[in-house]
C-alpha cells in the first residue's frame, strides 16, 4: 500500500502542538510541508504570519496574511495580525486599512481602536490617532499607554497643555511611565523641555487649577 499524506487540518494541529510547546522552527517546518502538499489554508497562513512575526520578517508576514484574508475574509485574529504586520513592515496605509475593518466589525474591541491610533500616528495623522486613542480610554479606562500615546499625539499636534493632561493621566495609572513621558517632553517639536525631572514629576502629580 501506498505511503498516505497526511491531511491540511492534521498537520495545522501538529504545528499548533509545537508551537504551544515552544517548538517554533518545528512548527514552521510543518507549515511549510503543509503548503507543499496542500492547496492554500487560511488557518496554515495565519499560523505562519504569527510564527514570521515572531522572527521578525515583517514583509513576508504581511503577504501571508493578506494570502489568509483572501481565504476568509474579516477573521478578526488574521485582521489584528495583519495589522499588526503591515505596521511593522512599514506599511501604514494597508496597517490603517486592517485595522479600520477591525473596529467596523468589533467597535468595543479596544486593541482594534489601539491598532487604528498607531496607524493614524505612523501617518502623522495626529487627529485621527487622538480620537481612537480616546475610544481605547473610553473602553479601558487603565491603559497607561494609551494615555502616554495620547500624551505624544497631542503634543505633535501642537495641543501641550492637553498633552501635558493626558501624561498626568498615564503618570497617575502607572508611575512607571515616567521615562516615556520625560523622552516624549525632550522632544524638540514639544516646546516644553523639562530640565529638572523633580519637576517634571510634581507637575504630573499636581492637577492644574
Amino acid at each position: 500500500m501506498g505511503r498516505i499524506n497526511p491531511t491540511v487540518e492534521y498537520l495545522l494541529d501538529m504545528a499548533v502542538r509545537h508551537v504551544n510547546a515552544g517548538l517554533h522552527e518545528r512548527a514552521s517546518l510543518i507549515c511549510q510541508q503543509a503548503t507543499q502538499a496542500h492547496p492554500p489554508h487560511a488557518g496554515v497562513l495565519q499560523l505562519m504570519v504569527w510564527l514570521e512575526l515572531r522572527q521578525g520578517r515583517f514583509a513576508f508576514a504581511h503577504r501571508l496574511a493578506v494570502q489568509s484574508l483572501a481565504l476568509r475574509a474579516d477573521h478578526l485574529p488574521t485582521l489584528r495580525l495583519a495589522a499588526d504586520a503591515a505596521q511593522a513592515a512599514g506599511a501604514p496605509e494597508q496597517a490603517l486599512q486592517a485595522a479600520q475593518r477591525l473596529v467596523e466589525l468589533s467597535p468595543d474591541g479596544a486593541e482594534a481602536w489601539f491598532a487604528k491610533a498607531l496607524s493614524h500616528q505612523d501617518l502623522r495623522q495626529f487627529d485621527g490617532a487622538a480620537a481612537a486613542l480616546r475610544e481605547v480610554l473610553r473602553l479601558q479606562p487603565q491603559r497607561e499607554d494609551a494615555a502616554v500615546n495620547l500624551g505624544i499625539v497631542l503634543q505633535e499636534s501642537g495641543a501641550v497643555d492637553a498633552a501635558m493632561q493626558a501624561y498626568r493621566q498615564a503618570y497617575r495609572l502607572s508611575p512607571e511611565t515616567f521615562g516615556r513621558i520625560a523622552h516624549a517632553l525632550a522632544a524638540p517639536s514639544s516646546g516644553c523641555l523639562w530640565l529638572d525631572l523633580d519637576d517634571l514629576r510634581t507637575a504630573l502629580r499636581d492637577v492644574p487649577a
